[in-house]
């Protein structure tokens, strides 16, 4: 009889155990369909949708050629990513906590490095041009300026040279000399005459300049100016400001393009310089 009775509590006590645990379980998946629920409905209410939250940012390679001024850089970035051409521009009116040469007065022209940066959807315009100052300084911080700075020139002024080689010079074996051209008429107090710095003047580029362009009232304008212009024109490569920093020796001081590559000719003779722009007209 005591065997019985104890059998059949054992009985009882499982079915009530299995009862307790779907009851568990029940309470488990319920708890956990409110939580999704709430969550979803949360979501709603806050405008997004589950996939939204967890969406990563989007990432962007914005290549920068050497020889863009400001304008163009910002136009170039804005094509590529997020960043607007007004943003850009507005940017780089800020200050930066960057050594940026004496001289500038924090004008970034000429300092934003050409270069392949990669940005995402949430980058600003600032980070940026962040991150382009410090390529500069980066890319220029193991160059001997010495050479250049002997002759009486700051680095600042060394920058300007090489953003007017930059514009000038389509093949690296001509930037060298062409910054000899540039510190030779410097050195005998001629006017540079350089056709990239009217282009800047008139803020934008053309394929060939009139008479009437030469005569631009502009501080960039060296037909009518003597000296440097007061900044860089553009930012040049880490080869053109090689160049203005270790110039070919030379006793150049003029120039003419007289091949459809973009050759130069070189003289010190001014009659021989004639002769090639007369044959360079005739040929247009």
């Amino acid at each position: 009889m005591i065997g019985f009775v104890d059998d059949h509590s054992g009985r009882l006590e499982r079915r009530l155990a299995r009862a307790r645990m779907r009851k568990k379980r029940r309470a488990v998946f319920l708890g956990i369909s409110i939580i999704v629920i709430s969550l979803a409905i949360g979501g709603a209410w806050l405008g997004f949708t589950r996939n939204e939250k967890v969406e990563k940012p989007r990432v962007y390679r914005v290549v920068v050629p050497e020889g863009l001024n400001i304008k163009q850089t910002a136009r170039k970035v804005s094509s590529q990513c997020k960043i607007s051409y007004e943003a850009f521009l507005e940017a780089a009116k800020g200050h930066y906590e960057v050594p940026i040469f004496e001289g500038s007065a924090g004008n970034l022209e000429g300092f934003l490095f050409p270069k392949t940066y990669e940005v995402t959807s949430n980058t600003s315009a600032r980070e940026l041009i962040k991150k382009m100052l410090n390529q500069f300084f980066f890319e220029t911080s193991n160059l001997d300026w010495s050479i250049a700075t002997s002759k009486g020139f700051t680095k600042y002024q060394v920058l300007i040279i090489a953003s007017l080689v930059e514009k000038e010079a389509k093949f690296p074996d001509e930037r060298p000399i062409i910054a000899s051209v540039i510190y030779n008429r410097l050195s005998k107090n001629m006017k540079l005459q350089i056709d990239a710095t009217v282009q800047y003047a008139l803020g934008e580029w053309k394929p060939a300049l009139t008479y009437d362009d030469l005569k631009v009232n502009s501080p960039y304008n060296t037909y009518i100016v003597s000296g440097l212009p007061p900044s860089p024109i553009c930012s040049p490569g880490l080869d053109s400001i090689s160049a203005a920093i270790n110039p070919a020796q030379t006793d150049y001081i003029y120039y003419l393009l007289t091949s459809q590559e973009g050759r130069h000719s070189f003289t010190s003779d001014y009659k021989q310089f004639l002769q090639w722009k007369k044959e360079a007209q005739s040929n247009r």
